[in-house]
């Protein structure tokens, strides 16, 4: 129904004043034809309005979603980044003991324990692993256009997949940025129902992306943590010029290792059947 209904008006009659149809003038017909021709005219107009507000809503609609999806494109990243890392190869950076992993060149530290995961059929090397004080931060790097980020997308897309696996995530705002903790249903040592906790953090720059993922000590004990995540800020990625498809991990290499230096230290080695140096006690 439209915005205007049909009705008809009462009023106080004489005989004189009552004719039946047969009885109406030409202008009583053109009347009536007029005021068909307004009411239709109504309805059509409030059709239109009916059109024109469902367009409208399906355009809000649609700028929401160009909305959404171009925030989830844009970088995540603290603000000083360039400042106090990561580092991309072209920017300044602090001098520091760095061990080089191709893309990535790692800060390390006295005590520290470094773990490649590689891939077992083609032997890449996929991620690297911090371990430090009975926590451990894993670092991997991938491809991203310049103008776009990924650790948006990709922390939506981790929470959701916590969820349909029975998990909880809970988004923080830290010193990194938006970080990712979620707790996973997981068997404990003994076998028994338990939970696994972790914390994703990732870090969007130029042309790459670089997600970290705390474990251990490093979820529960904030000095461990902040240590790894120095250890993290302190890294240089060296991507390449290369062309590469947006979200394509960057492989590393394995660090390499001077034989002249492996030979002298097998030649240093003490010899348990060699008669050692004598120390004489005086008195």
């Amino acid at each position: 129904m439209g915005l205007f209904s049909r009705f008809k008006k009462s009023t106080p009659t004489t005989d004189d004043d009552v004719r039946t149809d047969d009885e109406l003038t030409d202008d009583d017909e053109l009347d009536a034809q007029d005021a068909d021709t307004d009411t239709e005219a109504a309805e059509r107009a409030d059709d239109d309005v009916d059109i024109d507000a469902a367009e409208s809503d399906d355009e809000a609609t649609e700028s929401d979603d160009i909305d959404e999806e171009e925030a989830l494109l844009e970088k995540s990243a603290p603000f000083d980044r360039s400042d106090k890392g990561p580092f991309d190869i072209s920017e300044e950076y602090p001098e520091h003991d760095r061990l080089d992993l191709g893309a990535l060149k790692v800060p390390v530290v006295d005590g520290m324990q470094v773990r490649l995961d590689t891939d077992d059929d083609s032997q890449r090397v996929l991620a690297v692993t911090l371990i430090h004080d009975g926590g451990g931060i894993q670092l991997q790097a991938f491809a991203t256009p310049r103008s776009e980020g990924l650790w948006n997308t990709v922390r939506s897309q981790l929470a959701e997949s916590v969820t349909k696996q029975g998990g909880e995530s809970t988004e923080l705002h830290t010193s990194l940025g938006k970080e990712l903790a979620i707790e996973v249903p997981a068997k404990t040592e003994s076998g028994r129902p338990g939970k696994r906790a972790m914390r994703f953090a990732g870090i969007d720059g130029p042309r790459w992306f670089v997600r970290a993922v705390f474990s251990g000590k490093a979820v529960t004990d904030d000095e461990v943590r902040a240590e790894l995540s120095a250890l993290f800020r302190g890294v240089v990625v060296d991507r390449g010029q290369e062309a590469m498809a947006p979200r394509e991990l960057i492989a590393l290499t394995a660090p390499q290792v001077d034989q002249s230096k492996t030979e002298e230290k097998d030649e240093d080695e003490l010899n348990p059947f060699e008669r050692g140096p004598e120390i004489t006690e005086v008195r």
